[in-house]
């Protein structure tokens, strides 16, 4: 398999986070066209067929694997606790007592 070229492999981790092509692109500062170009380059020279084949590759190319993926594991759970927060009482109960000032009273 073939090197990406520094841009190439910028937009393949752009990919693998998500993004899509007029989302690169912004980030980038070029055109949503050159983005589609890279990724059919890079396409290309991985025999990928989508851009989660990109995804995969890219993953696997990383020197560490494990700590994407223990990365992605705790990102989900915080996903998951945001938006199931809901149904979890994650805060401190509200309280129901009156509360009572201890101290001196005005006598005026």
């Amino acid at each position: 398999m073939e090197l990406l070229s520094k841009t190439e492999y910028k937009v393949a981790e752009h990919v693998t986070r998500g993004l899509s092509e007029k989302e690169i692109a912004a980030q980038m500062f070029i055109s949503p066209k050159t983005v589609h170009n890279h990724t059919y380059n890079i396409r290309k020279k991985w025999n990928a067929r989508s851009a989660v084949d990109i995804c995969r590759m890219f993953i696997l190319r990383l020197d560490n694997p494990r700590q994407f993926f223990a990365t992605i594991i705790c990102l989900t759970i915080q996903f998951h606790v945001i938006f199931n927060g809901e149904e979890m009482d994650l805060r401190r109960p509200v309280r129901t007592s009156v509360r009572v000032r201890s101290g001196r009273k005005n006598k005026d």
